[in-house]
């Protein structure tokens, strides 16, 4: 029987696809119709921060990206959800004036937001949520974006729980 010399380069190949976004405070995301085709912006990093997130604290949510064009009177829409084993079950949505959260008129090229303090004290009692970001205007989405967050005890969990939680959402 032959070993393989591969195997042994596989494992920190996926660790380090699974928990390297963790371990840098970056965070897996996918855009909510699996691409960007359809939406006006592109986004390259979600930042939840501090990371994980501790039930005595709160999160900040940092989007960066770039644009073409974004137009005049879209918002930005905060969706919490709490995961379940069935779809997840909201428990907020929030609305902010994009124009609150960046420069406007917005210009193309790249750009970046943040959303503050996004629990509210009875989310910081949860899990984990998936949570929904969109930029859109009366007529059209312009962004939209996936991701998990979890909620812990202490600042510490389970990367490995982690990583199988997230690939059973996708």
């Amino acid at each position: 029987m032959s070993i393989s010399h591969a195997h042994p380069l596989l494992l920190p190949l996926l660790v380090s696809l699974f928990f390297l976004p963790a371990v840098l405070g970056g965070n897996n995301f996918r855009t909510c119709n699996g691409s960007y085709e359809n939406y006006r912006v592109n986004v390259e990093t979600v930042k939840i921060s501090p990371y994980p997130v501790t039930r005595s604290g709160n999160a900040d949510i940092t989007i960066t990206g770039y644009t073409a064009r974004i137009p005049d009177g879209s918002v930005v829409e905060l969706t919490i959800a709490k995961a379940s084993a069935g779809d997840p079950k909201t428990s907020s949505i929030k609305t902010y004036n994009l124009c609150d959260k960046v420069r406007c008129p917005i210009r193309p090229g790249r750009f970046s937001f943040t959303l503050s303090k996004i629990f509210s004290n009875e989310e910081l009692k949860g899990r984990i949520y998936v949570i929904t970001v969109r930029i859109k205007d009366a007529k059209d989405t312009s962004m939209c974006v996936v991701f998990l967050c979890w909620v812990t005890d202490d600042g510490s969990t389970s990367l490995i729980r982690q990583a199988a939680t997230m690939m059973e959402l996708e």
